[in-house]
């Protein structure tokens, strides 16, 4: 199985819908706060160039090292969304909970 991560911010209410998302899914993730694990939150927004969040990390051992989207609002984006996600790009977040659960 892939390991799934989830970059969050407290209060976000976005993140609260894709954390309850997954966990109706049944999806196995890590939940990290992004003030609380700084750092870590900091190197993703570098690496994707943005602080919005919800960020989902999935680690694909089969395809790519890593797999990272994100979302800034609830509508869909684009009508194929695992090509948008591995450009690493703006997704909803039912089609961040879609693409995660063809990655694990």
């Amino acid at each position: 199985m892939n390991k799934v991560t989830v970059l969050r911010l407290s209060g976000c209410r976005y993140c609260s819908e894709l954390l309850e998302k997954l966990d109706d899914a049944g999806v196995r993730y890590t939940s990290l706060d992004a003030d609380e694990n700084e750092k870590y939150a900091d190197d993703v927004e570098d690496l994707i160039g943005t602080n919005s969040y919800p960020i989902v990390i999935v680690e694909v051992k089969k395809l790519f090292p890593f797999f990272i989207f994100r979302a800034e609002t609830t509508d869909q984006v684009g009508e194929e969304p695992l090509e948008n996600a591995v450009k690493i790009g703006t997704l909803s977040i039912n089609s961040m909970v879609e693409i995660t659960l063809k990655l694990v």
